[in-house]
C-alpha cells in the first residue's frame, strides 16, 4: 500500500460513545487518519458543506435518514467520494442496495481490534484509489485548460489581450474561481494588476501586494517575484504568510492559491495568481503544468513584445525610406522589384502590388533597357555599380536619375539579390548645361577679347614707337604705360574667361627656380627691384604643383609687389617646413592695412592705379584649385608677406 497522508475521515453515526471509541481505534491503526464525527445524518452533511474530506464511514440504521439515504444524498453533490457503510445492523440486502447506491465498501462492525484494522486497510485503499483518480481527472482538466489557453495564446495579437484571456480562461476552469495578472513597478515595489477575471474581482480594490520582504510581499506573489519560482498558499485558512489577505480570500471561497512567475529568457514579463475553491488544490504534478502554462504565456509575451519592436521598428524605417526624396529599391537576382519606398511607387505610377515582381528594366525607356541590365549585372557580379539613366513615369516622361546598387546576401552571405537608391538628378543636369552655355559664353568673350582688343593694341602699340621714334613728349609716355596696363588687363581677363583650367598633372617643382623664372617674366633689369632666397637651393625640398599654374600664381604676386612697392622693391621668397609645408613671399614696401588683408583676394581690389585688380584674384584661385591656403599678413621687413601653405613636399 502506497504511502497517505492526512486522510480526513468523516464518521457519522448516531451513537456519540461508539464515534468516541471508533475514532480511538481507527486512530491506533493509522497515523495518517484525521476522524471527524457527526451524530446523526444531517449533521454528517453539514459537516461535509464546511470541511474538505477524504472519506465517510456511515451507520446504516440512523433516525431521520439512514446509510442508504445519506449515501444517495452525498452522491447528489459528490460523486467519486469514497463512502464505507459501516454497520452492526446488516444483510446481503442492505450491502446489494448500499453498493448499488454508490457506496465505495460495505463492512460489518464487530469486536476486536482486527475489525478496526479491516476499516483503516480499506480507507486507505478508498482514498488512494480516490486521489489518484481525483488527480488524473485534475491532471486531464489542467491539461485541457493549458490547450485552451495554448490556443488563446496562438491567436492573441497583444499583450493585453494574452492576459485577460489567461485569466477569463482560468477562472471558468472548476475549482479555479479567480486569476489575475500583474506586472511589478520597480519604483514602488508593488505587483500591479494589469488584467483579471472571476468570482468578486473586487478582490484586488481591497488588497495591496508586493515584492518586499515586508507581510503584503511574504505571500505566494512577492516570493514568486523575487525567488522567480512557483509560489503557493495551500491553505489560506491555516496560512500564516497569507494573513493579511486572508479574510477577504475566504469572504469569497478562496481556499488555496498559487503564484506562477511569467520568465522568459531572464526577462520578468509578470505575474500570474490562481486561486482555488478547494484547499490543497496546488500539487506538485498540478504545480508542474501551471509551470509550464506559465513558460508558454511567458514566451507568447516575449514573441509578442518582439513582434511589436519589429513592427515599430519596421514602421520608422518604412517612414524613413518613403520620407526620402531619393527612390529606393530591392530586386532580387532576376531584376525584379522585391521592395520600394513611396517615392519609387509615386514616380512609376504603379501601387505595391503592381510593382511586386515586376522587370525593373521595364520601368526605363526602351533606349535605356540595355544599359540598365549591364548595369544590374555588374553589381550582381562585383558588388556595386552606378549608372545614369532616365527613368520613366506613367505619363511616359523621362526623369533622369543616379542610380547606385549594392549586392544584398542573406545571413549564409548567399546573394539574394541588389539593393540601391536613384537620385534625382534633373536640377544637376540643368545646371550642367547651363555651366557649359556659360563655359561656351566666355569662350566666345575670350575670342572677341583676343581679336577685336589685342588686336587693336598691337597697331596702338606699334604706331606708338613710330611716334617716338620721330617726337619726344611726356603725354607718350603716359599713353604707353597705359597701352601696358590694356595689354595686362587683357591677359588676366583671357585667363579667367578661357585659360583658367582645372589643375593637370602635379609634378615635383622647385620653389626657387620658378620664382626666379617669373620674377625674369615681370620684371625689368634696368629697375632696381631684387629677389632673393631665403633657403640654399640644395636644401629646399620639392613641392607637387601644377608647373604653369604655380608659375602663374608667382608671376601675379610678383608683379602685384612691384606695382604696389616700387620699382626698387626688395623680395624675399622662403619656405617653412619644419611645421607645416609652407612657403612665404615678403617685401620692404608699404605693407596692406589689417582691414583690407582679406579684400585683396577680391577681383577688382586694387590701390595701385596700374593694377588689375585681377591679380590677387587669379592667385587665390590657383591656389585653391590646388587645395593649398593663402594668407596676406605683415613681413618681417615691415611690408607685405604672403603665406602659402598646404603644400605636397616630395621626399
Amino acid at each position: 500500500m502506497s504511502e497517505l497522508s492526512n486522510i480526513v475521515v468523516l464518521h457519522i453515526d448516531d451513537e456519540p460513545d461508539f464515534l468516541d471509541v471508533a475514532s480511538e481505534l481507527l486512530a491506533q491503526q493509522s497515523d495518517q487518519l484525521n476522524v471527524i464525527t457527526a451524530a446523526s445524518a444531517a449533521k454528517g452533511l453539514d459537516r461535509l458543506a464546511t470541511c474538505s474530506v477524504d472519506c465517510i464511514i456511515s451507520d446504516y440504521r440512523m433516525p431521520e435518514k439512514d446509510g442508504i439515504e445519506l449515501l444517495k444524498a452525498v452522491r447528489a453533490e459528490y460523486p467519486d467520494l469514497p463512502f464505507i457503510l459501516f454497520t452492526g445492523e446488516g444483510s446481503e440486502t442492505v450491502a446489494s442496495d448500499a453498493i448499488a447506491a454508490g457506496a465505495t465498501d460495505y463492512l460489518r462492525k464487530g469486536h476486536g481490534t482486527e475489525r478496526y484494522e479491516l476499516l483503516a486497510n480499506r480507507i486507505e485503499n478508498a482514498v488512494e484509489q480516490y486521489r489518484t483518480n481525483q488527480r488524473a481527472t485534475e491532471l486531464e482538466r489542467v491539461r485541457a485548460l493549458v490547450s485552451n489557453i495554448d490556443q488563446a495564446l496562438i491567436r492573441a495579437t497583444s499583450l493585453s489581450e494574452i492576459k485577460t484571456r489567461v485569466c477569463e480562461i482560468i477562472s471558468n476552469s472548476e475549482p479555479y474561481r479567480f486569476a489575475w495578472i500583474g506586472e511589478r513597478n520597480s519604483e514602488t515595489d508593488q505587483i500591479e494588476p494589469q488584467a483579471w477575471a472571476g468570482a468578486e474581482d473586487t478582490y484586488l480594490d481591497t488588497i495591496v501586494v508586493t515584492a518586499d520582504n515586508s507581510p503584503t510581499g511574504r505571500g505566494p506573489a512577492g516570493t514568486a517575484v523575487r525567488e522567480r519560482r512557483i509560489a503557493t498558499s495551500q491553505n489560506i485558512q491555516d496560512d500564516p504568510a497569507f494573513e493579511v489577505w486572508r479574510e477577504e480570500a475566504l469572504d469569497r471561497g478562496y481556499r488555496s492559491t498559487a503564484a506562477v512567475p511569467l520568465e522568459y529568457d531572464g526577462t520578468l514579463y509578470g505575474l500570474l495568481c490562481v486561486y482555488s475553491s478547494r484547499p490543497f488544490a496546488f500539487a506538485e504534478d498540478e504545480q508542474a503544468l501551471l509551470g509550464e502554462l506559465g513558460n508558454s504565456i511567458s514566451h507568447a509575451m516575449h514573441s509578442l513584445k518582439i513582434r511589436d519592436e519589429l513592427r515599430t521598428e519596421r514602421s520608422f524605417i518604412n517612414q524613413a525610406l518613403d520620407s526620402l526624396a531619393d527612390i529606393f529599391y530591392v530586386i532580387d537576382s532576376a531584376g525584379n522589384v522585391q521592395r520600394c519606398n513611396e517615392q519609387f511607387a509615386t514616380l512609376a505610377g504603379y501601387t505595391d502590388e503592381q510593382l511586386a515582381n515586376l522587370d525593373a528594366v521595364s520601368l526605363f525607356p526602351d533606349d535605356e533597357q540595355d544599359a540598365v541590365a549591364g548595369a544590374i549585372e555588374e553589381a550582381l557580379s562585383t558588388g556595386h555599380s552606378t549608372i545614369e539613366a532616365e527613368f520613366r513615369t506613367t505619363e511616359g516622361k523621362r526623369v533622369p536619375h543616379e542610380f547606385t546598387a549594392d549586392r544584398l546576401t542573406d545571413q549564409n552571405g548567399d546573394l539574394i539579390g541588389l539593393v540601391g537608391t536613384g537620385r534625382n538628378i534633373s536640377e544637376r543636369t540643368r545646371r550642367e548645361r547651363e555651366l557649359q552655355d556659360q563655359k561656351e559664353q566666355l569662350e566666345q568673350f575670350a575670342a572677341t577679347v583676343s581679336h577685336d582688343l589685342r588686336n587693336p593694341l598691337t597697331v596702338i602699340q606699334g604706331r606708338l614707337e613710330l611716334v617716338q621714334a620721330e617726337h619726344s613728349s611726356d603725354h607718350l609716355a603716359v599713353i604707353e604705360t597705359a597701352t601696358a596696363r590694356m595689354e595686362r588687363i587683357v591677359e588676366d581677363l583671357l585667363w579667367l574667361a578661357r585659360e583658367q583650367q582645372e589643375i593637370g598633372s602635379l609634378e615635383p617643382v622647385s620653389i626657387d627656380a620658378t620664382a626666379e623664372a617669373a620674377w625674369n617674366l615681370v620684371s625689368d633689369p634696368a629697375d632696381e627691384a631684387e629677389l632673393y632666397c631665403d633657403y640654399e637651393a640644395e636644401t629646399q625640398p620639392l613641392v607637387k604643383a601644377d608647373t604653369d599654374q604655380f608659375r602663374h600664381l608667382l608671376e601675379n604676386l610678383f608683379r602685384n609687389t612691384i606695382d604696389h612697392a616700387g620699382l626698387d622693391v626688395t623680395v624675399v621668397v622662403g619656405g617653412i617646413f619644419e611645421d607645416t609645408n609652407a612657403f612665404y613671399i615678403e617685401d620692404d614696401g608699404p605693407g596692406i592695412p589689417v582691414e583690407d588683408r582679406e579684400k585683396v583676394f577680391e577681383a577688382g581690389y586694387s590701390t595701385s592705379e596700374s593694377g588689375t585688380g585681377l591679380g590677387l584674384n587669379i592667385v587665390k584661385r590657383v591656389a585653391d584649385a590646388h587645395g593649398w591656403d593663402i594668407r596676406a599678413t605683415e613681413s618681417s621687413m615691415g611690408g607685405t608677406r604672403f603665406e602659402i601653405t598646404g603644400l605636397e613636399v616630395v621626399e
